[in-house]
This record gives structure tokens, C-alpha cells and sequence, in this order.
């Protein structure tokens, strides 16, 4: 009987490996503000990564495209849910993770019987002061807050090298533009390995994981547009409509390409 604890703890561990190991090679996810609003970015090799939830709220998913879905799902159905039951003012990201989404996602993890949720989550939401805000998700049900915008990867330290990025940027400042290929130079930026973390790896005869997460992923920014689906969400306020969520069309985006690929 007093064994269980310790069972227990060492089957929560494993799950976190199994996920963490699950996610390694998922591509980030970047979620800045700007001038007038919030935008959320992503490669992928298939459709289906960036969505919106309510008229303020978009979400950026990383994982198992079933779990990505099936997650959306329900934030969907509690945020129309809040707004129906209460007002459009009382769906925010805060109440959906705090009362809804966190506590479900830290069951599930912590069901040794049931499979956990193969997922990261990034929600932008332009609050109803018209100020950017930004939450990261966890697969186990634990969630942050930014204002200067954040990122998720299934690379902790691909996530740490963006954030840092992030953080020493004034996007506030920039248009809308502007914002979106400072993003794409630091996705592409906080990809690259640093030399000394490299010439670590080869030090420890662990070369072969170094190839391993970069085989069959694009390698720069001409490479992903050409190999893979850029996503862009935006919100942006003051638009005169209830929904201030738009998405960049096809045209818009081969601009784009043009303008940060030269």
C-alpha cells in the first residue's frame, strides 16, 4: 500500500517523457503583438494549425493534430457556451483556462489510464481595454500569462531562445508587417542551434540527435515557404465588426515570402 505514492509519481514521470519525446520535433509557434493588435504565426506541413475561437480569441496549436482538433473543439463549445449563458464580455481566455480548459487538461494527465493529450497551446486574445494578451498551454493543464507576446515548440530550448527574442523586441510598435517578419526572422533565428551548443552535442557523441531533429525539417526561411503551409491569425481591433479576427490570404502571404526571402 504506502508503494502506491511512489508508483504513482513514477508513472506521472514517464507520461511527462512520453509527451515531452512526443513533441520534440513540433515547429513553434510565435504569438506577437502589434500596433493594433495581436498576430499568430506557424509553419506546417499541413493546414490546420492556427484557428479562431471567439470574436477576441485565436488559438496557435503544436501536436497531435486529432488532440489539436478535438481541444479546439471544446474551446469552442465553452466559449460559445460563457457567451450564451452570461455576455460576450465574460468569454475571456482567463475563464476558459481557469474554470474550463486547465482542470480537464490536468485530469486527463494525471489518469494514468487514459492516454494524455499530445498538445501545446498558444491563445491570443484582445482583451476589452483593446490590449493584447497571450497564454501558453501545457499538455498537463499548466498555463502562463504575456503581454509582449510568447511562443510554444515542442524544443524547450528552441522556446527559450524565441522567448528571449520576443521579450528584447518592441513589437508594440511595429505595424502589422513589420511585426509579422521580425516573427518569421525569429522562428528562423531561434531554430539554429548556437555553435556552442552544437560543438556540446558533438562533445558528447550526441551528433546523431542533432541530425535526427533537423532531418526532414526546413532548415530556413526559403526552405519552409517552399516546403511548407505558412499560417497567419490575426486580431485586430477597431474594425468596426464584432469578430476581429482575419487571416492573410494566399496573395498576401506570397508578398510576404517576397519581402523577408531576398
Amino acid at each position: 500500500m504506502f508503494e502506491e505514492p511512489f508508483r504513482w509519481m513514477e508513472a506521472i514521470s514517464t507520461r511527462h517523457s512520453y509527451v515531452r519525446e512526443k513533441l520534440r520535433k513540433g515547429q513553434p509557434v510565435i504569438g506577437v503583438p502589434y500596433n493594433e493588435g495581436a498576430v499568430i504565426i506557424g509553419f506546417s506541413p499541413q493546414p490546420g494549425k492556427i484557428f479562431e475561437i471567439y470574436d477576441r480569441i485565436a488559438l496557435g496549436g503544436l501536436g497531435h493534430p486529432a488532440d489539436v482538433e478535438r481541444l479546439r473543439m471544446t474551446l469552442l463549445d465553452m466559449a460559445h457556451a460563457e457567451g450564451f449563458n452570461r455576455s460576450s464580455k465574460d468569454v475571456t481566455i482567463e475563464r476558459l483556462l481557469q474554470f474550463g480548459l486547465a482542470p480537464a487538461l490536468k485530469q486527463n494527465f494525471e489518469e494514468i489510464q487514459r492516454a494524455p493529450y499530445l498538445i501545446q497551446m498558444l491563445l491570443a486574445e484582445i482583451n476589452h481595454e483593446d490590449g493584447a494578451e497571450f497564454f501558453r498551454v501545457n499538455y498537463d493543464g499548466y498555463w502562463e500569462k504575456f503581454k509582449q507576446g510568447t511562443v510554444i515548440s515542442g524544443d524547450k530550448k528552441v522556446s527559450e531562445r524565441i522567448q528571449k527574442k520576443i521579450d528584447d523586441t518592441d513589437f508594440v510598435s511595429c505595424t502589422l508587417n513589420k511585426s509579422i517578419q521580425s516573427a518569421l526572422r525569429i522562428w528562423e533565428e531561434g531554430r539554429k542551434k548556437p555553435a556552442l551548443e552544437k560543438e556540446s552535442l558533438k562533445s558528447t557523441d550526441d551528433s546523431d540527435e542533432l541530425d535526427d531533429e533537423m532531418e526532414g525539417h526546413p532548415t530556413d526561411l526559403k526552405e519552409a515557404f517552399e516546403r511548407w503551409n505558412l499560417e497567419v491569425g490575426i486580431l485586430k481591433k477597431n474594425t468596426g465588426r464584432k469578430c476581429l479576427y482575419s487571416t492573410l490570404s494566399e496573395s498576401e502571404i506570397s508578398a510576404l515570402q517576397s519581402e523577408v526571402i531576398r
